[in-house]
């Protein structure tokens, strides 16, 4: 009886996860420029996905080293949704860090002396 019972389910699993890859590769990212950031100490940037677009956030790089300096990541509503430090820091934020279609919000470099560079590849979304 049990095995009349494990067929027809490994047979219905097999298909719900074949049928969910299939789905998921309706939708495909083309790359389109790669962006690049440079925020002054102290200092803010705006920024907005356009629509259509997607950014994949690499990395950033802090003039210092020193476990303070940190660029926050800001939605519109003023909401901090993400920190990043030195890419060797366990508490920095993960990468690659996505950002959707029409994401407008603001990074802001905390740092009281020194520069910052994020760097982002922008992928357009084909269907």
């Amino acid at each position: 009886m049990k095995n009349k019972l494990i067929l027809p389910f490994a047979l219905f699993l097999a298909f719900a996860f074949f049928n969910n890859k299939a789905a998921a590769q309706d939708t495909a990212l083309k790359f389109s420029r790669v962006i690049l950031y440079e925020i002054h100490a102290d200092s803010t940037k705006a920024i907005t996905v356009p629509a259509n677009k997607v950014w994949k956030i690499e990395g950033v790089s802090m003039g210092s080293s020193g476990s303070a300096a940190a660029v926050f990541l800001k939605n519109a509503s003023g909401q901090s949704i993400a920190f990043f430090t030195s890419p060797l820091s366990a508490i920095s934020g993960n990468y690659p860090f996505w950002l959707p279609a029409g994401f407008s919000g603001t990074f802001i470099n905390n740092s009281p002396s020194f520069w910052c560079s994020i760097s982002i590849t922008e992928y357009t979304v084909a269907p």
